[in-house]
């Protein structure tokens, strides 16, 4: 048991020389304490009760959507440390003004496009957010600590408050108030938080 246990561990850390150029990437680039601060918040959500540590930043870029949020946030300097590990296949990033703490989870087929993102929140996969109308620029805005759960879809120049849950399915074309749960094709409020 022991040793199938140091076996795995040795593995872990041969796969890891591919990620030699991103963690040196992440030491040196300019905006370190919010890749820090990202960084710490994937682990709260992916890996809670688990010690933080180099093995488990190890695990953490072994995540292909983790990747990516680190790919967006190097901007064009991403280009040289892409080819050492993909990011998620299907994630687009259309949006340029998110904050610290985005946690994608799982993050095939989505696609972000939002005038603004706040700190904290959590996308799943199969998102959309986006326009209503073609090269309109009718954006969302998307305020702190938001869950948008797998499939939903967040579109048109709307205000999504703080602390907002909006379940998996939801299609949301109307700004909805901080502190509120919703749910269904239209979204409607169920619960307040």
């Amino acid at each position: 048991m022991i040793m199938k246990k140091c076996v795995r561990q040795l593995f872990k850390y041969i796969a890891a020389i591919r990620f030699i150029p991103i963690i040196f990437f992440f030491l040196i680039f300019n905006k370190k304490k919010s890749l820090t601060e990202e960084r710490d918040r994937w682990y709260d959500v992916i890996f809670p009760n688990r010690r933080k540590n180099f093995s488990l930043f190890i695990d953490l870029l072994n995540l292909s959507e983790y990747r990516s949020v680190l790919y967006f946030r190097f901007g064009g300097w991403s280009v040289f440390i892409r080819w050492c590990a993909k990011g998620q296949y299907a994630l687009y990033f259309d949006s340029f003004n998110i904050d610290t703490g985005l946690v994608i989870q799982h993050g095939h087929s989505t696609r972000i496009n939002a005038k603004f993102i706040g700190a904290n929140c959590q996308i799943w996969h199969n998102v959309t957010i986006g326009t209503n109308k073609s090269h309109s620029g009718n954006l969302p805005t998307i305020g702190n600590n938001v869950k948008i759960c797998a499939g939903a879809i967040v579109i048109g120049n709307i205000e999504i408050g703080d602390n907002v849950v909006i379940g998996a399915g939801c299609v949301v074309t109307k700004s909805i108030p901080q502190n509120n749960v919703v749910v269904g094709n239209p979204a409607r409020i169920i619960k307040s938080l």
